[in-house]
């Protein structure tokens, strides 16, 4: 079937459509848009150290799993993956469509941003996102990156299963409208700005990027006891 991006002209199926609610603050002060980073500045340190973004991604907030740094798919997984169609602003669906053709597990959650015109460690932001896990575990995320954000901080998360597909309108198409200003899609930057009219999918990694340092919270990337 034909997918076309929400930002694109009339859609005739079902789709998940990108929306305001998919972005969460961790405080009043965090601005939805904005420039954003991920990983936020000193991970993984901050991941133990900062308080603030430890109650974010803990219990009383995004209610996170496990918590992961990731770079693009390997050349290998793309290759796999290479008969999907994947598009730019739909994370949910592209997961669906993984598991579909590959039967790898999806996963549920956030990417995690810090607000990076905001003071250091004091705000930060999370998109709803779904990506996949290889029969490994190891997680991998299709959904194309801006090209300032190919290392991204993904959250598995408890809050992130709410989500349906609903008929094109013009509520959907004002409603990612607004979304897509808020930035995280390949079609901006991080900070928000629409990318230039030549900008392309960064190419695929020849390999996986290489492990990140070692979460400092008792060894593991667990954040139940956040």
């Amino acid at each position: 079937p034909r997918v076309e991006r929400a930002s694109g002209g009339s859609v005739s199926m079902s789709r998940y459509w990108p929306e305001p609610s998919d972005v969460r603050r961790s405080n009043e002060s965090a601005a939805a848009a904005g420039a954003l980073a991920s990983p936020p500045k000193g991970w993984p340190g901050c991941f133990s150290s900062n308080a603030a973004l430890k109650a974010f991604m803990g219990k009383k907030a995004l209610n996170g799993k496990r918590v992961r740094l990731t770079g693009t798919p390997s050349a290998e997984d793309a290759s796999k993956a290479s008969a999907v169609t994947i598009e730019p602003d739909d994370p949910f669906g592209n997961a669906e469509r993984v598991k579909a053709a590959l039967g790898w597990a999806i996963v549920k959650g956030f990417v995690v941003y810090e607000c990076a015109d905001q003071a250091e460690g004091t705000s930060f932001v999370a998109h709803l996102r779904w990506w996949n896990a290889r029969e490994s575990g190891v997680w991998v995320d299709f959904t194309p990156r801006p090209a300032d954000a190919q290392q991204m901080v993904l959250l598995e998360s408890a809050h992130a299963e709410a989500k349906t597909k609903t008929e094109a309108s013009a509520a959907t198409a004002e409603a990612a409208a607004a979304r897509l200003a808020l930035g995280g899609f390949l079609t901006q930057a991080a900070n928000g700005k629409p990318a230039p009219p030549d900008a392309k999918a960064p190419k695929q990694q020849s390999a996986p990027p290489p492990p990140p340092p070692r979460l400092d919270f008792k060894g593991t990337e667990g954040v139940e006891e956040l």
